[in-house]
């Protein structure tokens, strides 16, 4: 196994940890599935190293991976929201500064 065969397969181990010990004790479906030979050699030897099945590692992968997208698309949401809110300060800036100026205090 080359050096970087072995960090990938930490990083990819180390990565997918919170996601795997969810205990799903829901239905489970079998499914057969082709992936390219080298993910299937990264996904077992993390199962292994973690001592986890095949599945249930694939499946902290898709978890992590909606959990990201969920994430990014909340992100997105507080950015444009960020954004609205900085456009509408500057278009009532000089309204609110005039409204100070002639309070009296």
């Amino acid at each position: 196994m080359s050096e970087r065969e072995s960090y990938q397969r930490k990083i990819f181990a180390d990565a997918l940890s919170p996601y795997g010990s969810s205990g799903s004790s829901g239905p489970h479906t079998k499914l057969s599935i082709s992936l390219p030979s080298d993910l299937i050699d990264l996904v077992r030897a993390s199962a292994e190293a973690t001592g986890q099945t095949v599945s249930a590692t694939i499946a902290a992968s898709l978890r992590r991976t909606l959990e990201e997208a969920e994430q990014a698309n909340l992100d997105r949401a507080l950015e444009l929201d960020s954004e609205w809110n900085l456009e509408w300060v500057k278009a009532t800036w000089p309204m609110t500064a005039k409204l100070w100026e002639e309070l009296e205090w």
